[in-house]
């Protein structure tokens, strides 16, 4: 029986706009920890050897920070390790495989799939690799190799490694997709006897198979990835169906839901689900935002959502959000002012337009704090 692990789009050096830049340094270390914890797994499940179906790293230029962390981690696996190159780090003439810091300090059970066809790295087990040369699917993919390899040996599995999407999720790139139907013929005549897959960032049996797998990202790259932070263990033995086990290795959440807002209860649900999350320095949480408040319920949103951003890595603004904002009678009324600053409010709610809004809104909210400082006054 051959045991391994199957990873893909580590996608090291990956910069995330929403990310300020004290948490995207925490995002770069867990990136690297991801690595590490999937070497302490693969070693704890007794893993022969560990297979990264592309996209190691982000792109060829990444920083020299980055470069010797994920060399470090690199080093640190405990078993042989292929690396795939993917449509983010393909085999082009400024490959980040191709770099004096990666040639020179590539550790000696780092091997990188560099060649199109048949890899044998033990008595038992054949790769069969179509690494990316360029952003273009590579050919001969790894489907149209697997159409045409003869069966595998009797005793030895056969693990195609490849990147890219199949043809059911691949959209407008339906041209160069990888063709399931290719996959399926190679496994029944033993061509292949398990295909692994990157690019995919979702945790993935395509055409419930249980033989071709997307294992998704170790850690979380985008909002819409479906179960991302796995890796699998993958045991494989001949004429016998893989045995398949995810296992989590990530630790940070991207997670974004839509919220209609009306009134003051919907915004404290909106907070309540922001206080729910068990580690907020670890999570990205997006809210999209529709619906209408009138001013008092609009500057609790902004107060509310303000106190948070201090906890979580990330609490961006969706460019999907389309809430307004109402200026109601009552707003004035709680405002309790007089003279001079009663006329201007009362005339910037006759305005109306965003300007007088936020104008009104930022009165209210000095206001609130000022009741707050005083009641703070009072009581001590």
């Amino acid at each position: 029986m051959a045991r391994f692990l199957h990873t893909a789009d580590w996608q090291l050096g990956m910069v995330r706009a929403f990310l300020p830049p004290e948490a995207q340094a925490r995002y770069d270390e867990a990136r690297i920890d991801a690595i590490r914890a999937l070497g302490r797994l693969a070693e704890a499940e007794g893993c022969a050897f560990i297979v990264v179906c592309g996209d190691v790293f982000e792109h060829a230029q990444i920083g020299a920070r980055s470069a010797a962390r994920s060399m470090r981690a690199l080093r640190a696996l405990p078993i042989p390790v292929y690396l795939l190159p993917g449509n983010h780090d393909p085999l082009n003439a400024g490959s980040v495989y191709r770099s004096r810091w990666f040639t020179t300090e590539r550790p000696e059970h780092v091997t990188v799939l560099d060649a199109p066809g048949l890899v044998r790295i033990s008595d038992e087990v054949e790769l069969l690799a179509a690494p990316w040369y360029g952003k273009q699917s590579p050919v001969p993919q790894l489907d149209m190799m697997a159409a045409q390899v003869e069966p595998a040996a009797q005793g030895t599995v056969r693990i195609g490694v490849g990147h890219g999407a199949t043809e059911d999720i691949a959209g407008d790139m339906t041209g160069t997709a990888l063709r399931v139907g290719r996959f399926t013929e190679a496994l029944n005549r033993r061509a292949l006897d398990y295909v692994a897959l990157g690019d995919h960032h979702s945790l993935r049996d395509v055409g419930s198979l249980g033989k071709i797998w997307y294992p998704v990202t170790p850690e979380p790259t985008r909002f819409t990835e479906t179960t991302p932070g796995y890796v699998l263990v993958v045991d494989l033995e001949p004429d016998i169906p893989p045995k398949v086990t995810p296992h989590r290795v990530g630790r940070w959440a991207l997670v974004e839901q839509a919220w209609e807002l009306h009134e003051n209860a919907d915004v404290k649900a909106l907070l309540a689900w922001l206080d729910a999350f068990p580690d907020e320095s670890r999570t990205v949480a997006k809210p999209i935002l529709s619906g209408s408040l009138n001013l008092s319920d609009h500057a609790y949103l902004t107060d509310g959502l303000d106190v948070r951003r201090d906890l979580f890595a990330a609490i961006p603004d969706s460019s999907r959000s389309d809430l307004s904002i109402r200026a109601e009678d009552a707003d004035l009324d709680g405002l309790d002012l007089t003279g001079f600053a009663a006329d201007a409010a009362a005339d910037l709610r006759e305005r109306g337009g965003p300007a007088a809004l936020d104008a009104l809104e930022l009165l209210l909210r000095l206001a609130a704090r000022a009741d707050d400082a005083g009641t703070g006054a009072a009581t001590g």
